[in-house]
């Protein structure tokens, strides 16, 4: 009787797998797991740096458009001969009414120096319809902008050559 009882169990465990098998789906399983895990931590470490750096990169390119925008202020100021340095703020609002104050840009802009001796230009301004018989010339000056934004310590310098003119010979302010 005993010898038909072995014989059973060992009938049954035929189609089964071994003894040595019996956990390894289990293993697999659990290094699939930690494999996947890995996988998991490594994507969402690149997507935070990844975030980083666009954001970096945002506050990066606003300060190049303030720097920008200080020399095209200078420009405008070089109309009305004002050629002194001045500073300004930039504001970048946020939300849906533009009430939230994300950050500042400050710019200051350098005193605009001559570059070279005024050009004289064909023309005077009575052909230009303001009544005098002037001749006009073309000033050139050069000027640099540096925008910064402290939280981030984004900062650009744009340097830039700009004509003013045509007008009279003054020595601008």
């Amino acid at each position: 009787m005993m010898h038909l009882g072995m014989k059973r169990l060992k009938q049954a465990s035929i189609g089964e797998a071994g003894w040595g098998e019996r956990g390894s789906a289990l293993l697999i399983a659990l290094i699939l797991i930690v494999v996947l895990t890995f996988i998991g931590l490594g994507l969402l470490t690149r997507s935070l740096m990844v975030t980083r750096i666009a954001g970096s990169e945002r506050w990066s390119t606003k300060a190049f458009y303030g720097a920008d925008s200080g020399l095209q202020v200078a420009k405008a100021r070089l109309r009305i001969r004002r050629t002194g340095q001045f500073n300004f703020t930039v504001n970048d609002l946020r939300g849906k009414t533009g009430a939230l104050l994300a950050g500042t840009i400050n710019v200051a802009v350098s005193n605009m120096a001559n570059v070279g001796a005024p050009r004289p230009v064909a023309g005077t301004q009575v052909g230009g319809g303001q009544g005098s018989s002037e001749p006009l010339y073309m000033f050139f000056f050069q000027g640099t902008s540096t925008a910064t934004q402290r939280l981030t310590r984004s900062k650009r310098v744009v340097t830039a050559t700009m004509g003013a003119g045509p007008m009279p010979l003054m020595i601008p302010k």
